[in-house]
């Protein structure tokens, strides 16, 4: 189960595709692919490693004027699927990526 503290990033094995305002993801090792929106772009490019999901909540909520309380609960929801789908790969939780002061 994922928390706010996790740190998440894009799995190596995937392809990204513009396409509009879409993003298309490719999931080679699947066979699959998965069509994001203008939002679920910006979760899966926020995803670098280094944030941890309550910092890409709080940053889509600022880019989208969206309110706080939504986002942060649709965030975590959407990164479990991306997680569960094999799109985004763990990489720990915020204490194991301390950032350079």
């Amino acid at each position: 189960m994922l928390n706010w503290d996790d740190v998440l990033r894009r799995a190596s094995t995937i392809v990204t595709r513009e396409s509009g305002n879409e993003l298309v993801v490719v999931l080679p090792e699947q066979g699959k692919f998965i069509v994001l929106n203008a939002t679920g772009a910006r979760v899966l490019h926020l995803a670098d490693g280094v944030r941890t999901l309550r910092e890409i909540a709080h940053t889509i909520a600022h880019e989208f004027d969206a309110e706080p309380t939504k986002v942060e609960s649709d965030v975590l929801r959407f990164a479990a699927s991306l997680l569960e789908r094999g799109a985004l790969v763990a990489v720990g939780r915020a204490q194991d990526h301390p950032r350079p002061a």
